[in-house]
């Protein structure tokens, strides 16, 4: 098992998965090391999105991991194991909402935005050297920049105030299992699971695809990541990240 309590807690840093790749380059670490800041400057979502979080309310944290048993070709494994880490812990709380995956990297709760993922992995050649897994969790928070379109926090829903450090603590055991899950190769498992939790899975709705609406139904992902979209022609369309994405309404 991995020393998943083997925490580094910062109280102020720019970026979490920032901290945790230089500090990977100076020193040996074990594996399931999590960088957690309590304020975080520049953390960031996918894309160009910046991660908005107010300080010492929320979780913004980084675990490093060293999947060398698994082959590049199926990296897209460490978003479902750490998004079904994430959902297993979330479906241990009163929080009253359905909690689904939002492809490829979004938490909801019902409608709301509960947190994202943002993965960095470093392959050389065929081998998988390091993975850093950047999460935000909204926990504490109340009051949320009107920018944001669906933002929700665990409190919000729970009427809860969370202790940080011991939510912390209680995820990485659940990803942790999960994580030990793929290690072991329970791979037809994984992807039910990670299947049955998307967002409008097996349902019509409208996507936008290069400034058009199109009416989909979501299909789940194939091996390498991609959503699959069938269209009303019954085609079967893959999409990259970026080439698609949900009309919530």
């Amino acid at each position: 098992m991995m020393q998943m309590h083997n925490i580094i807690e910062l109280e102020t840093i720019a970026s979490t998965n920032e901290y945790a790749g230089k500090l990977l380059k100076v020193q040996q670490i074990p594996e399931g090391t999590i960088i957690f800041a309590r304020e975080q400057t520049a953390g960031r979502g996918q894309g160009k999105n910046k991660w908005e979080s107010e300080p010492g309310k929320n979780l913004t944290f980084s675990m490093i991991l060293f999947p060398h048993f698994l082959v590049p070709e199926r990296q897209f494994y460490l978003n479902k194991v750490i998004t079904l880490g994430i959902l297993d812990f979330l479906a241990q709380l009163p929080i009253g909402e359905i909690c689904s995956v939002k492809w490829p990297n979004d938490i909801y709760a019902g409608k709301g935005k509960l947190g994202g993922i943002l993965i960095n992995n470093h392959i050389s050649g065929n081998k998988f050297e390091t993975c850093i897994a950047g999460i935000g969790i909204n926990v504490n928070q109340e009051v949320f920049s009107p920018a944001l379109p669906n933002p929700v926090s665990i409190k919000q829903l729970t009427g809860e105030e969370y202790q940080l450090r011991s939510v912390l603590e209680s995820l990485a055991d659940f990803i942790n299992i999960r994580y030990q899950q793929l290690e072991s190769g329970i791979l037809k498992f994984l992807d039910t699971d990670y299947r049955n939790h998307m967002l409008g899975i097996d349902s019509w709705q409208e996507y936008l695809l290069e400034g058009k609406v199109l009416k989909g139904k979501n299909k789940g992902v194939d091996e390498t990541g991609r959503m699959l979209i069938e269209t009303l022609e019954g085609k079967t369309l893959p999409f990259h990240h970026g080439e698609i994405e949900f009309v919530l309404r």
